[in-house]
């Protein structure tokens, strides 16, 4: 497997994954009407609208036998994204092609990510992730990641009384 920096021809296929990693990790978490809405034409337009404006961060990892993405990875700038600890880089995305999982390529996504923000001279990571998706949450604190209290909602997105948590790392040592 290889890592390469996403470019504008990829969006298809990153609208692909996150399509159906939505579809298989969310559907017993978000509204049937939330998780309609969320296909891969929206999501889609999202990532070309992300280009465009140049908050692509965006990693692929690349399988070196039929050279298909099976996964991909974003970063921000925390501030970017409306998180209040600065010094701090952000994962606000890690999917994997739902036929890849429980094959340890999520741990290399992670790895990659977490080195991508260290190279970047960020103090730590942060992350969101939804507070119901307890396979993310036991994923995330297998790699040393702590809730740090934070919540936040966005109804129009994720749903009514649907929340997100956030997780963070230090990379003091």
């Amino acid at each position: 497997m290889t890592f390469r920096r996403a470019e504008i021809t990829d969006i298809p296929r990153i609208a692909e994954i996150q399509t159906l990693a939505w579809h298989t990790a969310y559907r017993d978490i978000l509204p049937k009407n939330i998780l309609e809405q969320s296909d891969r034409d929206s999501f889609l337009a999202l990532w070309q609208e992300r280009f465009q404006a140049g908050h692509h961060d965006v990693h692929l990892l690349v399988d070196d036998q039929d050279y298909q993405t099976v996964g991909f990875c974003r970063t921000a700038d925390s501030k970017a994204v409306g998180s209040a600890l600065s010094g701090y880089g952000e994962l606000t995305h890690l999917y994997l092609d739902t036929e890849k999982l429980a094959k340890g390529l999520g741990y290399k996504l992670f790895a990659f990510a977490l080195d991508h923000l260290k190279a970047l001279n960020y103090e730590g990571m942060l992350l969101w992730t939804l507070e119901q998706n307890q396979r993310a949450r036991r994923f995330y604190e297998r790699q040393g990641m702590t809730t740090d209290g934070a919540q936040r909602d966005d109804p129009a997105i994720l749903g009514e009384g649907i929340f997100e948590v956030r997780y963070m790392l230090s990379f003091a040592t």
